[in-house]
């Protein structure tokens, strides 16, 4: 436990919204949350499943279309086993316009492409996963 206090316990993970795509299986173990409409709510947990979540990014690339979900995990106690995949554009993908209007995007003004936004979210997320020539 992070031994930060939630509403109903101490949180294993803080809230926060992934960047991308992000394919989720939990092995029936609880404790992943979901802001909806302001509130915490439980996700079911189902043994066999899949959950899909939204990132910042995705939002940003469609237009709106497709919501960031706000997600944090509550300690349960014991062992939690989870397995993420990272969905991600190509490291060349073009990020500066949105897929649906062609809109400049807020994250378009800094990165042109995905690869070096993603490496400076990595950073700022995972310092000690990259080194300083991550760049290049």
């Amino acid at each position: 436990s992070s031994g930060i206090n939630a509403e109903y316990g101490d949180l294993s993970i803080p809230e926060h919204i992934d960047t991308t795509v992000t394919l989720l299986t939990t092995y029936n173990n609880g404790g992943l949350q979901a802001m909806y409409k302001g509130e915490w709510h439980d996700v079911p947990s189902l043994l066999g499943s899949i959950l899909m979540m939204s990132g910042s990014l995705m939002h940003e690339l469609t237009d709106g279309q497709l919501p960031p979900l706000r997600h944090r995990v509550i300690d349960i106690k014991r062992d939690r086993f989870s397995l993420p995949f990272f969905l991600n554009p190509s490291f060349h993908s073009d990020i500066s316009k949105t897929w649906t209007s062609g809109k400049e995007t807020e994250t378009g003004r800094s990165f042109k492409t995905f690869g070096p936004w993603q490496v400076t979210q990595l950073h700022r997320d995972e310092p000690l996963l990259l080194n300083s020539t991550s760049l290049f």
